[in-house]
C-alpha cells in the first residue's frame, strides 16, 4: 500500500537494481557462482519478487550482472526473470550497474575487509560497450535499459558522455537510457565541498535546480535518438545516505523540489533509490517478536506530496522553481481535468513566508490548502501531511483523508503564509 500511495491511478515502475545487481546469479547449467561474496536468487526470492510486480500491476526494471563477466549467468538471470516475472510485466532489463566505475572503485567484496574492482584500470568505454552487445545478444528479445551511468555533478569525460551518442545509435533494443545521480555524497569527499552531506547543503539549490541543470545535456542526447532518459537511482545522499540528513524532515522539503526541478529538465522518469539498513530509505519493516513493524520515514512525505501535485496527465507549467526569496520555491501544474494545483516549499529553517498568487482570471472562488509540516527541517519523526501521519499504529498503510484550509482570493490575488521548514498544496477551483 505505501507504494500503491505514490502511484495514484498508474502502474508503478519499480526497478530492482544497484549494487545487488552485479553480485546477483542464478544456478544455471553453464553458470558458475562469481568468484566475490554473491547473492544467489533463489526461486522463492523470485517467487516472492513476481508476486510484488503481479500484486501492483507493476512494470519491473530488473538488473543483469555484467560484473561477473559471464554471459550465461545474465541469460540464466534473464530466463528465470521472464519464468517468473512474465513478459507483461517485465518492462526492461538493465545490464550492468554503474560500469563506467568498474575500473575505478573497488565494489566486489572478497571477504572481511577485502574488496577488488569489477574490471582492472585500463577498462574504458570500448570494452564496455563490446561486452553490453554480447550480452544483449544472450538474454533474449526483451527491451533493455541503460547503461546505468554513475554521474557527477558535471557530464565530465568519466561519465563517458562523448560516446554515449555511438552507444545508443548500436543498440536499437535499448529504450530507456539509465543514469544515476546523488546531490551530496556519504563517501569521497570532504566537508568543503558542496556535496558534503549536510541538512543546509541538502536544502540548497545545489541539490535541486543545479542537480537537473546538470542532466539537461543527458536528456537532448537521449531524445534526441528517441529514447526516453530516466534517473533510475536517485536519493539524498549517496553511499547508503548520511544519519541526521537523508532520514530528516529536510529530505521531504528536497526531495518535491527535487523531483520538480528534473520533470522541468525534461527528464522522463526516476526511480528512488532504497535499500534496507541505509539512512535514506523510503520505509523499513522489521519482525520483533514475530509481529511485523513498519516505520515511514520522512523523504515519503515529499514523494506522496509530488504524486498528489503532479498526477497522472497533469503538465508542469512554465516559470516554476525558487523564487530567490529566502528558499521557497513555487511549482504549478495543469491536471488533465484543468485543475490547477500550486506547490510552495519554504527550505528556509527559519523565516516565514507570505505568499500571494495571481491567478488566471478563469479561476475563481475558495481554494484548498494542505500543509506538510514537522517540528523543524530537522526532525526525524513527527511529520504530518494534512494533519496526519503514520505515526505508530496505521495497519492500512493509508493516511486519513487531508485536513484542508479554505483560501478566499481578493480578486485574483490568493494570500498564505508558508511557515520556515514546510510545504503546502494549494488547489484552485476549476
Amino acid at each position: 500500500q505505501l507504494i500503491r500511495n505514490l502511484f495514484p491511478g498508474q502502474a508503478p515502475v519499480l526497478r530492482i537494481g544497484g549494487d545487488s545487481t552485479d553480485i546477483s546469479w542464478v544456478p544455471a547449467p553453464g553458470v558458475r557462482a562469481p568468484n566475490y561474496e554473491s547473492y544467489r536468487l533463489t526461486p522463492s526470492w523470485l517467487a516472492t519478487t513476481a508476486a510484488l510486480a503481479h500484486t501492483l500491476h507493476a512494470r519491473m526494471i530488473m538488473g543483469l550482472n555484467l560484473a561477473a563477466d559471464q554471459p550465461a549467468l545474465a541469460a540464466a538471470e534473464a530466463r528465470a526473470y521472464m519464468r517468473s516475472i512474465g513478459k507483461s510485466a517485465l518492462q526492461t532489463l538493465e545490464i550492468g550497474n554503474e560500469p563506467n566505475v568498474y575500473g575505478k572503485i573497488p565494489l566486489l567484496k572478497l571477504g572481511p575487509e577485502q574488496f577488488r574492482r569489477a574490471r582492472p584500470r585500463s577498462y574504458d568505454y570500448r570494452r564496455f560497450a563490446r561486452e553490453f552487445s554480447t550480452f544483449a545478444d544472450r538474454v533474449g528479445s526483451v527491451s533493455l535499459a541503460g547503461p546505468a551511468l554513475a554521474l557527477g555533478p558535471t557530464a565530465d569525460p568519466g561519465s563517458w558522455i562523448g560516446s554515449m551518442g555511438a552507444f545508443l545509435h548500436s543498440q536499437p533494443r535499448l529504450k530507456i537510457m539509465t543514469v544515476h545521480r546523488y546531490p551530496l555524497r556519504n563517501c569521497y569527499v570532504g566537508p568543503r565541498s558542496p556535496q558534503y552531506p549536510t541538512v543546509a547543503h541538502l536544502l540548497s539549490n545545489y541539490s535541486t535546480t543545479t542537480l537537473a541543470a546538470g542532466l539537461e545535456r543527458w536528456v537532448r542526447l537521449a531524445h534526441a535518438q528517441q529514447r526516453r532518459l530516466r534517473v533510475d537511482e536517485l536519493n539524498s545522499v549517496a553511499c547508503r545516505g548520511r544519519a541526521g540528513v537523508s532520514d530528516t524532515f529536510a529530505s521531504a522539503l528536497w526531495v518535491t523540489n527535487a523531483l520538480f526541478s528534473l520533470a522541468q529538465a525534461g527528464v522522463d522518469g526516476i526511480n528512488m533509490h532504497t535499500l534496507p539498513r541505509s539512512a535514506y530509505e523510503l520505509f523499513h519493516f522489521t519482525k520483533p517478536g514475530g509481529q511485523w513493524s513498519a516505520y515511514v520515514q520522512p523523504v515519503y512525505y515529499g514523494l506522496a506530496l509530488f504524486a498528489q501535485a503532479a498526477p497522472r496527465g497533469a503538465r508542469l507549467l512554465a516559470n516554476g522553481g525558487p523564487t530567490g526569496n529566502g528558499g521557497l520555491s513555487v511549482w504549478s501544474t495543469r491536471g488533465p481535468d484543468g485543475t490547477l494545483r500550486t506547490v510552495l516549499v519554504n527550505a528556509s529553517p527559519t523565516r516565514t513566508q507570505s505568499v500571494s498568487l495571481k491567478v488566471p482570471a478563469r479561476t475563481t472562488g475558495t481554494a484548498t490548502v494542505i500543509r506538510l509540516r514537522a517540528a523543524s527541517v530537522r526532525a526525524q519523526r513527527g511529520v504530518t501531511w494534512g494533519g496526519h501521519g503514520y505515526g505508530t499504529a496505521n495497519a492500512t498503510g493509508r493516511l486519513p483523508p487531508p485536513e484542508t484550509q479554505s483560501l478566499t482570493p481578493h480578486g485574483e490575488t490568493y494570500t498564505l503564509s508558508v511557515p520556515h521548514g514546510s510545504a503546502a498544496l494549494v488547489t484552485f477551483p476549476g
